[in-house]
């Protein structure tokens, strides 16, 4: 009897301290799988987010602004169609916009 119990002890202590079955691995669609796209994103994004930027800084200049737009869309065109994550999307949806509206207030 105290044999019995004995070895259900320990198999308790093994169990509680992850000496039972192996933890599973992560899978490739949970969260480590969100991050990798994020941080894809965010480094693909990097050239269209400057270009946008650099429009945007120039948006009180109709001249310096205007020839930065053509190659501002391009880059924003680019990104988008290589985005993956919905936080991506919009952060291009928002600088598309920030762009247009620059393009508008210097025709």
């Amino acid at each position: 009897m105290k044999r019995g119990v004995a070895v259900a002890g320990i198999a308790l202590v093994m169990t509680a301290c992850g000496g039972g079955k192996p933890a599973p691995s992560p899978s490739p669609s949970g969260i480590g799988a969100q991050v990798k796209a994020m941080e894809q994103d965010i480094n693909m994004m990097a050239e269209a987010n400057a270009a946008a930027n650099d429009v945007i800084r120039a948006a009180g200049d109709c001249d310096a602004a205007r020839p930065l737009i053509p190659a501002a869309n391009a880059r924003l065109d680019e990104a988008q169609r290589k985005v993956q994550t919905a936080t991506g999307q919009q952060t291009l949806d928002a600088l598309r916009k920030k762009v247009r509206d620059v393009a508008e207030n210097c025709p």
